[in-house]
C-alpha cells in the first residue's frame, strides 16, 4: 500500500509539474472573496520566474513539492475596494517560506480596475504547512479566509 502511495504522490506531483510548465492555471479569486473567471477571458497570470514550478490562481488548494521547489500564489487585488490581503503561516512553518507579498498595478488606465498580489512560497524541509490568506475589509471587521496546503515531501 504504501508503494502505491508514493507512485500516486509522484504522479500526482509530476502532474502539477507539467501543468506548471504549460502554464496552466485556475480561475482567480478575488479581494472580496468570490471567484471568478479569468481576467477578460485571458489565460491566468504567467510565471515570472524560471525557478518557479506552478502559478495558484484559486483557493482553497493543496500542493505537493520537493525542498528547493517554488510556486507563485497569485490572487487578483482591487485596492479601491479597500480589502487587503495578508498571509499567515500554520503548521510546520519551518516547512516553507512565504515571500512577503508583491502587488502589481494593473496595465491600464481605467479607475477601479483590480491589479494582483503575488506571494512566492518556497518548499525549506519536510513537512506539512498551511497559508492562510486572509481579505480584510475595509475599515476592519471579520476577513475572509481560504487555505494553500503544501506538503513538503522527500527530495
Amino acid at each position: 500500500m504504501q508503494k502505491i502511495l508514493r507512485s500516486l504522490t509522484g504522479l500526482l506531483a509530476a502532474i502539477a509539474l507539467a501543468l506548471g510548465a504549460l502554464g496552466l492555471t485556475a480561475p482567480m479569486a478575488h479581494a472580496d472573496g468570490h471567484a471568478g473567471g479569468q481576467a477578460d477571458g485571458q489565460a491566468g497570470a504567467q510565471a515570472q520566474d524560471d525557478d518557479v514550478t506552478l502559478v495558484v490562481t484559486e483557493l482553497p488548494a493543496q500542493v505537493r513539492l520537493i525542498p528547493g521547489e517554488k510556486i507563485e500564489l497569485t490572487l487578483v487585488t482591487n485596492r479601491t475596494t479597500g480589502f487587503t490581503w495578508t498571509a499567515t503561516k500554520s503548521g510546520k512553518k519551518k516547512a516553507i517560506k512565504v515571500s512577503k507579498g508583491r502587488y502589481t498595478a494593473p496595465d491600464t488606465d481605467l479607475v477601479g480596475a483590480p491589479g494582483e498580489t503575488t506571494w512566492t512560497i518556497t518548499a525549506r524541509k519536510r513537512g506539512t504547512a498551511t497559508v492562510t490568506i486572509s481579505a480584510t475589509p475595509p475599515g476592519g471587521g471579520d476577513p475572509e479566509t481560504s487555505e494553500l496546503t503544501v506538503i513538503v515531501m522527500k527530495g
